[in-house]
């Protein structure tokens, strides 16, 4: 199999592992951080990266391209509102 290439949710830490025959990841679906070893590791494809309207800051979030429930993430600067850079 394949090296899949994942993201921490909690630290940002990236690494790669190789899933097991039956797809997981040491009998995991998400395997914990081996660095901060309090996130789990998740896609590296499901993180989005938007930018504040408002102050210009750039960040990164996980999930559906960066959507939480269906909404834009706010800028954790200053609230503001975001558009997803492709």
């Amino acid at each position: 199999m394949d090296m899949e290439s994942l993201t921490c949710n909690e630290c940002g830490y990236e690494w790669e592992m190789e899933p097991d025959q039956d797809g997981l990841f040491n009998g995991r679906g998400c395997p914990p951080c081996p660095r901060c070893h309090s996130g789990v590791g998740v896609s590296s494809a499901d993180y989005g990266d938007f930018k504040c309207l408002s102050c210009g800051n750039i960040f990164r979030r996980y999930g559906n391209g960066g959507l939480h429930f269906g909404m834009m993430p706010r800028c954790p600067e200053c609230g503001g509102f975001t558009e997803e850079l492709v």
